[in-house]
């Protein structure tokens, strides 16, 4: 007869349900937290949860009308539609600054909605409801950053939705209450699945779903203001005067230098074309780095660098998943766990088809050109000319007077400059003291050129605009320039020596070309005056110390989070066979009956029916083995009638018979291992577990 659901949930959520609902919300804090999608203080968020849980939970021990049921649910839809839609006054309560950004504003907009609704979780389908936001909070996550702390909450927070689900299941069915080992064994056997999820999904959706998300749902790529376009018109590769720009904590990398050589940057690659409007790489080719032996790779076509020049970079990846290898100069010699590397001599840029996550190091030694003055001011003017590089008049302007004040400022700053660096450094000197540098600045117009606008009209911006106007000054002086993207190496960990790359080390810069030296890197807002900065970026590293004494306590909280649920797993699983439950300890006679019948049932003997005695399930164990063919079945029928004695023997004729029939029992244990086939093994082993767990 089958048994029929109700229907609908029935009785009264459990308290263990209701923690595991704030557990699962407080690794979606945590994740935000860590994904440092911003800095925010996470006690408005716990102290709300905190409170909205307790309060679910006494409220739903009282009989709740069908009315009042139904309220509940239009309260908790005006919630969301609140969080969405008055993040801005909910972060203001708060002292909580709003990050345009468009995964920081859902994600934070996510977050509320989780600690607000905690208050409405007075039945069993709305305790259970608290994982869907939570698991689409973590899919957002997945799609802009990888790091190993989130993927671990992702099992957390999975194995907390598991549960919720079993309580809402047990009740559904009428059971009335939840059988603690019972769930604790299923989440047990699924948390296998749960990791996998973790480690291989959210990986796959970082790489392919979550730029389509980004840009064709919410209409902006990753990590841009949320603004509509102004354009219609194919966008450059990299965008010049897009607005404010938001800084993040989020860590990136480690990197170890060694050598002679110290290098202020991390190098991803140049862009080269200048459009107007802001920058493409142009058309580049990629070549295949020669592989001296596993792992290791040279360029094909290397050349000799000076060897105080030379520098070698350790990096340790702690985030995201990286086809673009960073590069602290020109790299001679690569260390990577990868089977092909190609190198673009255009763009100076290394990229792999195996990408590198979180976790992941690679070595590079590169050339570091010099930029001592002394040695620049000797080199005479480059012969070098790139005609794609050269500025182009923009179709969008209604005259040439924007690109002809450009060019003439670049030639009255250079005029009376004797040597190519000195000319450089006057372009420098004038972006320096006339320019101010401000990552909130106002977008700039939709037309016209944006070097233009930025030196006659804005005069302020941040590293975007000011390489570029460097690099299209020098253009228009006659000096081969460009701009070239990656990171600024500035914070370092004074425990280990290591640069500690952040997203908000992301910089630009201009690179000048040197004939015999290479491209020298040149940065126009290392003395500009800086404004509308917030306080921990005007107070420099300030605020360092204080970011990793609060990253090492979530990582604590997080690691005794897991280790709390581990235990809990662990215990419940082996308390049963360390006796800890039973009242009375299972005799070693029973104990070697169930190994014997445990072994039986891998060969496909039936499992012993209600009420059967030892010697007919054996006998009907043997010879069902015997029509199989099975060696098993004479072992089996000699040890029957020894078996049986010993089972209801005497203690002193227990301690007689014991060895013996250890022995016979460990010679049939032997005989079904060499019947069974690895993949028969793996399926009766996965059979007899689903039994067991779940039963018939």
């Amino acid at each position: 007869m089958v048994q029929q659901s109700s229907g609908a949930v029935a009785g009264v959520p459990p308290l263990l349900a209701y923690g595991a609902a704030w557990l699962l919300t407080v690794a979606s804090l945590l994740a935000v937290q860590l994904a440092r999608v911003t800095e925010f203080s996470t006690t408005p968020f716990f102290v709300l949860l905190t409170i909205g849980t307790v309060f679910s939970a006494w409220l739903s021990r009282f009989p709740l009308s069908e009315t009042t049921r139904l309220m509940f649910g239009f309260i908790d839809g005006a919630l969301a539609l609140f969080s969405l839609l008055g993040q801005s006054f909910l972060n203001a309560l708060f002292g909580i600054d709003t990050d345009p950004t468009i995964e920081t504003y859902l994600s934070l907009s996510f977050l509320w909605y989780l600690c607000l609704r905690s208050a409405v979780m007075v039945t069993m389908s709305a305790v259970v409801f608290q994982s869907v936001p939570a698991l689409a909070l973590f899919g957002l996550i997945a799609t802009y950053v990888l790091a190993a702390q989130v993927l671990w909450l992702f099992v957390l927070m999975l194995l907390a939705m598991l549960f919720l689900m079993l309580a809402s299941h047990r009740l559904e069915w009428g059971k009335g209450t939840l059988e603690t080992g019972y769930a604790m064994r299923t989440v047990a056997t699924m948390s296998l699945f749960s990791a996998l999820m973790a480690f291989v999904l959210a990986p796959l959706l970082a790489l392919t779903i979550g730029q389509v998300v980004s840009t064709f749902v919410g209409g902006v790529p990753l990590h841009a203001p949320l603004r509509p376009s102004a354009s219609t018109e194919t966008p450059p590769e990299l965008q010049v005067g897009a607005g404010a720009t938001a800084l993040s904590k989020l860590e990136v990398m480690r990197v170890r230098i060694q050598g002679p050589a110290q290098p202020q940057y991390m190098r991803l690659e140049s862009y080269n074309f200048y459009t107007g409007r802001g920058w493409n790489r142009g058309r580049f080719f990629q070549e295949e780095m020669v592989p001296v032996k596993q792992g290791v790779f040279e360029l094909a076509r290397p050349f000799q660098a000076p060897r105080n020049r030379l520098t070698t970079a350790t990096v340790t990846l702690s985030s995201g998943w990286h086809r673009s290898l960073y590069s602290p100069g020109t790299p001679l010699r690569v260390e990577a766990p990868v089977r092909q590397l190609l190198y673009s001599r255009s763009l100076n840029s290394l990229s792999t088809y195996r990408p590198l996550g979180a976790g992941e190091s690679y070595t590079i030694q590169a050339y570091v050109p010099t930029d001592d003055p002394a040695v620049l001011r000797r080199v005479p003017p480059t012969s070098l000319r790139f005609p794609f590089q050269m500025p182009v008049p923009d179709a969008r302007s209604q005259s040439s007077e924007e690109q002809n004040r450009v060019a003439t400022l670049a030639r009255t700053l250079t005029a009376n400059q004797p040597t190519q660096y000195d000319k450089v450094m006057a372009l420098v000197r004038y972006i320096e003291q006339n320019m101010l540098y401000n990552l909130n600045v106002e977008p700039f117009p939709p037309e016209g050129d944006v070097v233009d606008y930025f030196l006659f009209e804005a005069r302020e911006g941040y590293c975007v605009e000011f390489a570029t106007a460097l690099a299209v000054l020098c253009l228009y002086a006659d000096i081969p320039a460009r701009v070239a993207s990656g990171f600024i190496l500035s914070e370092t960990d004074p425990a280990t020596g290591e640069y500690i790359v952040r997203e908000e080390h992301r910089h630009l810069w201009t690179e000048v070309y040197f004939e015999g030296v290479g491209w020298v890197a040149f940065d126009a807002t290392r003395n500009a005056q800086a404004v509308g900065l917030g306080a921990d970026a005007a107070a420099g590293t300030g605020g360092d110390d204080e970011h990793q004494a609060r990253r090492q306590w979530l990582q604590r909280m997080l690691n005794v989070m897991i280790g709390a649920v581990a235990l809990a797993i662990l215990y419940l699983l082996v308390a049963p066979r360390l006796n800890i439950w039973q009242p009375h300890s299972v005799s070693r006679a029973q104990r070697l009956y169930a190994y014997l019948v445990f072994m039986l049932r891998l060969l496909g003997a039936p499992a012993p029916a209600a009420g059967q005695t030892p010697r007919t399930y054996l006998e009907q164990a043997s010879s069902v083995l015997q029509m199989r063919g099975s060696r098993v079945a004479p072992l089996l029928g000699a040890l029957t009638p020894q078996l049986v004695e010993y089972l209801y023997a005497t203690p002193a004729r227990h301690a007689e018979l014991e060895p013996q029939i250890r022995h016979q029992i460990r010679q049939i244990a032997r005989q079904t291992l060499q019947e069974l086939r690895v993949g028969q093994l793996i399926r009766g082993l996965v059979a007899l577990g689903r039994l067991k767990v779940y039963g018939n």
